[in-house]
């Protein structure tokens, strides 16, 4: 997280590619979400509005954690959901 905090380009571009995936979220068919509701569709959504109006207010170190702990996760589960929906 050190290293991270001190890099203001990396921490521009992953707050954005978090609210990229969440406004993602939020475009998913409600049909798929309900099928596949073990991801956390909402709170992903919830993240993206928070990161838009409250810029000025963020805090690097939650940013640092949903990239590092809870999107790796999140990508396994959509590659494993994108596998099954092109197959069937």
């Amino acid at each position: 997280f050190e290293e991270f905090k001190e890099d203001e380009k990396t921490i521009s571009a992953t707050i954005r590619e978090i609210e990229v995936i969440g406004e993602a979220a939020k475009q998913i068919p409600k049909e798929i979400r309900e099928k596949f509701n073990d991801l956390p569709w909402s709170l992903m959504a919830k993240m993206r509005d928070k990161l838009i109006h409250w810029y000025f207010e963020i805090d690097e170190e939650i940013v640092w954690k949903v990239a590092v702990e809870k999107l790796p996760p999140i990508k396994t589960k959509i590659d494993e959901i994108i596998k099954e929906l092109k197959s069937s």
